[in-house]
């Protein structure tokens, strides 16, 4: 038992040098879209931001972000007021081909629909979602708020509010990680749990790290995504290489989003 947790501190230790790497903090691994016109957008305008949280369902994170841009081209704006009172050009824009989306009729509907919480709730100003300086808790909470919004986007969010955004966030102590496949399967492969269940990865997180467990997020992510791939892992290459006891076989059968 003493070395399993001796272990588990190395892949955190690890897995933390990673998310401050230079690598990582300059940019070097793609966190947004490829486009730097998107990225602008995404940084800029926080309720292009806000869109790309809701859009983000069930497509390729790139494709997501990348949405609000595109969409904005299509609408020729993109402008909470109009979007809420024009929801049949909301949905055309979706629909048009090359369609926007794979869900051409939900996504837009939930992007109607954050349209009203945004005007009704915040006067319109997306960037008062999170410009009191919010807890890592309670932003998420407002988050969850919004339709289409699971654990995994409210958390992945607020990382990324935080870290690329640059808002400042009270206490991050609260911040967990997003629940996703490649997030899933490092837990568990690295051996910092022994099921696939969601529940039991944001604890374990939070024992491992209770400073800021999402900060354990990225580099989860970045490690499934580049190396700790479902089939044919390149363990000799990873950066967890020399401290993963390279528990393959308990990824072998994670899927899903």
């Amino acid at each position: 038992m003493k070395q399993v947790e001796e272990t588990r501190r190395a892949v955190v230790r690890t897995l933390l040098e990673l998310g401050e790497s230079e690598e990582v903090v300059s940019g070097a691994y793609p966190q947004l879209t490829t486009d730097p016109d998107a990225n602008a957008l995404l940084v800029n305008d926080p309720f292009a931001f806000l869109l790309a949280v809701v859009g983000d369902y069930q497509i390729p994170a790139e494709r997501a972000w990348a949405l609000p841009h595109l969409l904005a081209q299509r609408l020729g704006h993109l402008d909470p007021v109009r979007m809420l009172a024009e929801p049949e050009a909301v949905h055309e824009a979706f629909t048009r081909r090359p369609a926007l989306h794979r869900f051409v009729h939900t996504v837009p509907r939930f992007m109607v629909e954050a349209c009203a919480i945004v005007m009704n709730e915040y006067g319109g100003d997306a960037s008062a979602i999170w410009s009191d300086r919010p807890t890592a808790i309670a932003l998420q909470e407002r988050l969850r708020r919004f339709p289409g919004v699971s654990q995994k986007k409210a958390a992945m969010a607020v990382e990324m509010i935080e870290r690329d955004l640059g808002v400042p966030i009270a206490d991050m102590h609260g911040s967990d990680v997003a629940i996703d496949v490649h997030v899933r399967r490092v837990f568990l492969r690295t051996g910092l749990v022994e099921r696939d269940n969601s529940k039991e990865i944001v604890e374990a997180a939070r024992a491992l790290y209770p400073e800021r467990p999402g900060a354990l997020d990225l580099p989860a992510w970045i490690v499934g995504r580049t190396w700790c791939k479902a089939r044919d892992p390149l363990c000799d290459e990873c950066a967890l290489g020399d401290v993963c006891p390279r528990l393959v076989e308990r990824g072998d059968a994670v899927k899903g989003a």
